[in-house]
């Protein structure tokens, strides 16, 4: 096992410890081992890395300069698969920073690239994202329906994504059974409606 690799495992094990100021050095540390090892594309992964951290910090704007000068090298070795998850990363970097415009920019980028690449889980998470966006932004019905396309992609969703998936299929059957009640009726017009309508032309009449 290279420096690089070690020292990379031991970044994301304080990561996920919470310790970012430690990962901040195991991952700088990382950087410079695959340098030497002329492994740019993993050298890049740990500047991404970097900008995880100083996400989880709440240091944006360095989250984003790290995350982007990842992507460029992604991008220069074509790796399209990391190119979207860098992308996914930096689209939330600018979520945090309420720049909601940005986000969902890189959001739409990032998910189409993971279609590309036949990635339904990633491009699931990818959407969902984007869904919670929307929700945020007040755009309720659009979020819906997005969300409704993200959980269609993922295989092994999680209790919250199981269960709001039961929510809409209860949703769409509630639906097909009202649309099928109206075209029995021969009109799309609610029934409460048109028994409003009848009682006003009875009421004309008399």
């Amino acid at each position: 096992m290279s420096d690089g690799t070690q020292l990379q495992a031991k970044g994301i094990r304080e990561f996920q410890r919470g310790d970012f100021e430690k990962a901040i050095a195991s991952f700088t540390e990382a950087i410079a081992a695959y340098e030497n090892d002329k492994d740019l594309v993993s050298a890049a992964e740990m500047k991404v890395n970097l900008g995880l951290c100083h996400r989880e910090m709440e240091a944006y704007d360095k989250a984003i300069e790290l995350i982007e000068s990842g992507l460029e090298v992604f991008r220069q070795e074509d790796d399209k698969h990391r190119e979207a998850q860098a992308l996914g990363n930096l689209a939330l970097a600018y979520s945090k920073q309420e720049n909601d415009e940005q986000a969902t920019t890189l959001y739409r980028e990032a998910a189409a690239l993971f279609r590309e690449a036949g990635d339904d889980d990633n491009y699931g998470e990818t959407v969902l994202a984007l869904a919670d966006l929307q929700f945020r932004s007040g755009d309720l019905m659009q979020a819906v329906a997005t969300f409704e396309a993200g959980l269609d992609h993922i295989r092994n969703p999680n209790q919250r994504q199981k269960m709001a998936k039961q929510l809409l299929v209860v949703k769409n059957r509630m639906l097909g059974q009202k649309k099928s009640d109206a075209a029995e009726s021969g009109s799309d017009e609610p029934t409460s409606d048109r028994r409003r309508r009848r009682s006003l032309r009875r009421k004309k009449k008399e």
